[in-house]
């Protein structure tokens, strides 16, 4: 039986971010557990297609991570293509909107499994139990096909994420994400999570309004041998809320400052928690690089 998990990210309008960060996540996890792991990131690759067909000859499944919109033409295709190659290969969704719909997902002959929230912990134990021949009919968070049905078993609890490891960057082609943009860009989630309930956000549904972030010593230290390892000139905090915890947003650019480290930082943020800041702290950040 093989061991080899190809990921596949569908391309979207626009220009690319970095390395598919959802994709580093879950094959990070895998590679601990002994998985191979193949990327195919349809940003970077207009060839995406063939390079699909091409991986999953040798694959013990194709996991697909997706947005709701436009991507999901690629993603369809792609499922369709594999469908077609290898019928028997099992085809699993992840990410934003199979979790959201996950009923409706499954509805389509292409998709065998969703993997609703939180996927790192989930799609180890899928990949383990496939590997081994045996029934994934117990996996907590995932929604799957049985007996002719759809079944959606129990949810997984969110783990902290200070209990997963750090991304597999060494997966990310940077040299092919800068021959694009022209820019060395590392996309970076110091943390998952907010606690406001704002309606048009899917963040509650996924994380119940808890924050769950990474410690301000571990960012400092990633973030910075990141930054030197790829020749990195920005970060992306892709945190949904970073300064929720304003001492520990402080804490992070003071860190990044004493590290001498420089390059330039992006995050996101709710405008009264940066107006709980004092002029120092604003300051500072700006002197860390934001």
């Amino acid at each position: 039986m093989s061991n080899k998990v190809v990921l596949f990210f569908p391309p979207y309008a626009g220009l690319p971010l970095g390395p598919p960060l959802s994709l580093l996540s879950l094959a990070s996890p895998l590679l601990e557990e002994g998985f191979r792991v193949s990327i195919v990131d349809g940003s970077v690759h207009p060839d995406f297609k063939r390079l699909v067909a091409q991986e999953i000859r040798d694959a013990l499944c194709l996991g697909i991570s997706l947005l709701t919109g436009q991507v999901i033409r690629s993603v369809v295709e792609v499922a369709q293509l594999v469908r077609g190659l290898r019928p028997g290969l099992p085809i699993i969704f992840g990410g934003w909107h199979p979790t959201l719909l996950p009923a409706q997902t499954l509805h389509e002959p292409f998709v065998d499994v969703v993997v609703r929230a939180q996927g790192e912990r989930t799609l180890v134990e899928l990949a383990r139990l496939l590997s081994e021949g045996k029934t994934i009919e117990a996996v907590s968070g995932i929604s799957h096909k049985l007996d002719g049905g759809i079944h959606h078993n129990s949810e997984r609890p969110v783990a902290n994420v200070n209990d997963l490891p750090t991304p597999a960057f060494h997966l990310g082609a940077f040299d092919a994400y800068e021959r694009i943009t022209g820019i060395r860009k590392l996309p970076y989630a110091s943390s998952v999570g907010c606690p406001y309930a704002c309606n048009y956000c899917t963040d509650q549904v996924f994380y119940k309004r808890r924050f769950n972030a990474y410690t301000a010593d571990r960012v400092v230290t990633e973030v910075t041998e990141l930054v030197g390892r790829y020749r990195v000139s920005e970060v992306a905090f892709l945190d949904s809320n970073f300064p929720v915890n304003v001492r520990r947003a402080v804490d992070i650019a003071r860190g990044f400052v004493e590290s001498k480290v420089r390059f330039r930082w992006t995050f996101q943020a709710s405008t009264d928690l940066l107006s709980r800041m004092s002029d120092e702290d604003v300051w500072l950040l700006g002197e860390s690089g934001v």
